[in-house]
């Protein structure tokens, strides 16, 4: 028996050493570098890989407008973009929360350990025509937005990855409201960037 003990330690040695499936990295998971056309995304810069798995929730903080260009304060679509501007967060987390399933989404200040948290800012919100849409439709006056974000590890507050993304909205009832595919542009946005997080 004793002749088979060093055997035994070298073999137990070698399993403790092989990292467990929890432990290792998604096959096929995206490595270091700068993307472009990536998942469905405009840009992707991936600074340090992650494991979807390891986070229970991910948040989306507010995201800044500050900078997001408006129409004319006397134009019809004023009023419609700047709604569309305040709710941006929630609607970009409903469109993560119906890609990414079990993983729990919500708009917020949150953070900490386990949580993934979205940063972001809008960089164009063009309500369109609605004129063109209904008349020309085909895409003519689509309504487009711009966003570009980062993903941090809400523990360490350490950027994971950077994105940039672009929607466009054409066709919608009776030329389509403003915020009706502003929302939806957002939403799909939100879609989009989950199906990053999905490839980690």
């Amino acid at each position: 028996m004793k002749a088979f003990r060093p055997l035994l330690l070298a073999v137990t040695a070698s399993v403790l050493l092989v990292p467990s499936p929890a432990d290792a990295q998604k096959a096929g998971a995206p490595k270091p570098g700068r993307y472009t056309d990536f998942h469905d995304l405009d840009e992707v810069t991936v600074m340090q890989p992650f494991q979807l798995r390891s986070y229970k929730r991910v948040v989306v903080q507010r995201l800044d407008t500050k900078n997001a260009p408006l129409p004319d304060a006397n134009d019809n679509s004023y009023g419609e973009v700047k709604a569309a501007l305040a709710s941006s967060a929630e609607a970009f987390a409903r469109g993560m929360q119906d890609k990414l399933g079990g993983t729990r989404v919500e708009a917020g200040r949150g953070g900490g350990a386990g949580t993934l948290v979205i940063r972001a800012r809008v960089t164009k919100s063009d309500p369109g025509s609605k004129a063109a849409r209904y008349f020309a439709s085909f895409g003519a006056g689509a309504a487009k937005t711009g966003i570009a974000g980062e993903i941090v590890d809400g523990g360490t507050n350490k950027v994971l990855a950077r994105f940039i993304q672009e929607r466009r909205s054409g066709f919608g009832m009776f030329g389509g409201g403003y915020r009706e595919l502003l929302d939806r542009n957002m939403r799909q946005i939100g879609g989009d960037v989950a199906g990053l997080l999905r490839a980690f």
